[in-house]
């Protein structure tokens, strides 16, 4: 009501000269549209004619791959993957990580971007328009991630640079940790650029060292060998780091992905507001960062469980240095145990916190994937006292927030309790989700409360 009027009902008949007007210009569409790509053609647009513009940047973009027919819909509404099975044809001496021209089965291109033969995924886009993939491209990307993450993250000096297809550079990771980052080379594209990409990361960035680690399961599906890091300048074994209030001291060398999970930045500070005043588990608590937002938010007793020995000892040096004689303690055992054995000695919390890691790898693997969910989930609800907090999380794609919903249902009913729905959260911020690409989006975190 921006006039200060409240806006009356248009009316029955109103509301039918709307929809008959609507679908009248929704017939006429598909000429009008036609009739602007042919006056395009004619006047030889190269967006419309099926050919790639001449010069200096198509002439080193000649080779190409044409898609199927049909094949197109789902790149033309943004996704950046090309599947092996969409490809029609592609041209003769194409290789691995070549630059391509994607053509949809007209003739007319859809983008650029690196070529795989031996992975499902067999091209991978970079750009939108025909252009190549150098430096000066890499270099915007980065720029663009920079400005996104100082916009939302304005004081914060540990987090993701670089999320892969998030910022338009599939198969790169960049993490920062203060004055110095870790990448991840994941695709055989970015493997066959990497050196001059970590030579533009310390041109752009200035660190004080970089670490590339190549020894990602991921790099498997693109037909690449686990290989030792690539380092530039110098890295130390523990890597000090301011992080929301915290230092972390993380490894960058042989702690999981890049030495911590970033991507649970805003899902930590979220579930430490429940902690205050009460007793708290932790399960694959891993380097203990929720753990530690618990306790310093207020919990009477914090107990951090993961199976990792060494993920345990950094939890424990980062309990020392932030919160020396807090009740924080932490075990190492495999978490199915340590449900088991608090179940028989009928411990009870007031919150649970789970964060496993990704139980469906593959849509081959949901159903059992499911299964172990729906057992971890139920068992850490036995031990969770009537009206205490169960925050709970799936780092699979494989598994979206419905999906993790219904088994979390299926959890409550296999323990023979009821849940209240508080939340449901997803990924940090500098983890960025394309909604054309549900395969970005692939962390949710569920807080629910037990009613009985």
């Amino acid at each position: 009501m921006r006039s200060g009027r409240a806006l009356s009902h248009p009316g029955p008949a109103c509301l039918r000269f709307l929809r008959r007007e609507a679908g009248q210009q929704a017939a006429r569409l598909p000429w009008i549209l036609a009739c602007r790509t042919r006056r395009r053609r004619r006047k030889g647009c190269p967006a419309h004619s099926g050919q790639v513009a001449e010069g200096p940047i198509a002439e080193a973009l000649k080779a190409a791959i044409r898609l199927a027919k049909n094949q197109e819909r789902r790149l033309r509404s943004g996704h950046p993957w090309v599947f092996s099975n969409e490809i029609e044809s592609i041209e003769d001496g194409l290789g691995t990580g070549d630059e391509v021209v994607v053509l949809d089965h007209r003739g007319q291109p859809i983008g650029v971007g690196l070529y795989n033969p031996h992975s499902l995924i067999a091209v991978r886009l970079y750009a939108r328009h025909v252009r190549p993939i150098n430096a000066d491209l890499v270099r915007d990307r980065i720029e663009v991630a920079q400005a996104l993450r100082r916009r939302v993250l304005p004081v914060e000096v540990t987090y993701r640079l670089i999320h892969g297809e998030g910022d338009f550079l599939p198969g790169l990771v960049v993490d920062r940790y203060g004055d110095y980052l870790c990448v991840q080379s994941l695709t055989a594209g970015i493997e066959q650029r990497i050196e001059w990409i970590l030579e533009l990361l310390e041109e752009v960035l200035r660190p004080a060292g970089i670490l590339c680690r190549r020894d990602s399961q991921a790099r498997t599906l693109e037909g690449l060998p686990l290989l030792e890091p690539l380092e530039r300048g110098r890295v130390p074994d523990t890597v000090e780091a301011p992080y929301e209030g915290l230092v972390l001291l993380s490894d960058l060398r042989h702690g999981q992905k890049t030495g911590e999970f970033l991507d649970q930045r805003e899902n930590r500070k979220r579930v430490a507001l429940e902690a205050f005043g009460r007793e708290v588990l932790g399960l694959y608590c891993y380097t203990g960062l929720f753990s530690l937002h618990c306790c310093m938010a207020g919990a009477t007793s914090m107990l951090g469980i993961d199976s990792s020995a060494p993920a345990i000892e950094r939890a424990r040096a980062n309990a020392e240095r932030n919160a020396p004689g807090r009740k924080l303690e932490f075990r190492v055992e495999e978490v199915e145990r340590a449900l088991e054995r608090l179940g028989r000695e009928e411990a009870r919390f007031d919150m649970i916190l789970l964060d496993p890691p990704a139980l469906v790898r593959s849509r081959k693997a949901l159903t059992e994937g499911a299964r172990k969910y729906v057992a971890i989930n139920s068992a850490a609800l036995q031990l969770l006292k009537p009206g205490g907090t169960l925050a709970t999380a799936t780092c699979s794609h494989h598994v979206d927030a419905a999906g993790f919903l219904e088994i979390l249902r299926a959890a409550a009913k296999h323990a023979r309790t009821e849940l209240r729905l508080v939340e449901v959260l997803g990924q940090s911020r500098d983890h960025p989700v394309l909604l054309a690409a549900r395969e970005t989006s692939y962390l949710t975190m569920v807080i629910a409360e037990r009613i009985r």
